[in-house]
């Protein structure tokens, strides 16, 4: 059953990277982040369209590279994260009409990241089954295994001039979870989260589709996720998706 709607988010600008492009269009062994990332999606058996939120000016040739695919509509994504989904969210009705596949206020619709392109399909056919079984709202997630520290909000100036942080406490790793995506949601529930929080936009925004759902009240649950759904925000974490893609091979 193709019932379910992705929203890839790939409008980034990549200052972190290091490159001087968009980070959605950095080259990983031969195809874009970008293409990673949507190709799979692609190989998710239950899936009816994908929206990809492109840079702006890099619209016509993030389309480029999905034209023989009629259920991916790529849009202009915003100045920050969480208005990007926004537009991709407002697309996402008449798109789904578009292409035969209309919206129920139970539809799944996931929100992934572009920069995690390595996403296995395990980990959307998990979100997907959650989200079918009636959740509202599943977000993969990994074990934190460092030791986490809490800081004060001051730093300390040390006898070189340097700052440095002083610990006021420590936090139960056995509590904490790193959240990856595809980030999944009843359709209701998360445009209703996204259209009702657009006042954020002006401060930046949330970086966390889940933070939305749960300012409503509305339950989020965590699926298992994956060491290989490594976001790609620094220049070594390139080298490592590379080294990744080679080694599948």
């Amino acid at each position: 059953m193709r019932d379910v709607f992705v929203i890839v988010t790939a409008a980034g600008s990549g200052t972190r990277l290091g490159f001087d492009m968009p980070k959605a269009l950095v080259d990983l062994d031969g195809k874009t982040i970008v293409q990673h990332a949507v190709e799979g999606v692609l190989q998710v058996p239950s899936i009816a369209g994908i929206v990809v939120t492109a840079p702006s000016g890099h619209e016509f040739e993030i389309a480029g590279y999905f034209e023989p695919h009629p259920n991916i509509q790529v849009v202009t994504g915003g100045a920050t994260r969480q208005e990007s989904v926004f537009h991709g969210l407002q697309l996402l009705p008449e798109f789904a009409e578009k292409i035969g596949a209309p919206l129920r206020p139970n539809t799944p619709v996931l929100i992934h990241d572009a920069a995690r392109c390595l996403t296995p399909v395990s980990v959307f056919a998990e979100v997907i089954a959650c989200l079918r079984g009636g959740l509202p709202a599943v977000i993969p997630a990994v074990a934190v295994t460092d030791t986490q520290k809490m800081v004060a909000s001051n730093p300390v100036i040390a006898g070189d001039g340097m700052q440095v942080d002083r610990v006021i406490g420590q936090v139960d790793r056995a509590q904490l979870r790193a959240v990856q995506t595809p980030q999944g949601f009843h359709w209701h529930t998360i445009w209703q989260a996204h259209d009702e929080s657009k006042n954020l936009w002006k401060t930046g925004g949330a970086t966390d589709d889940g933070a939305l759902v749960e300012a409503k009240g509305v339950p989020v649950h965590l699926s298992h996720g994956s060491g290989q759904s490594l976001k790609i925000t620094t220049k070594l974490d390139v080298a490592i998706a590379r080294y990744l893609l080679q080694t599948e091979r």
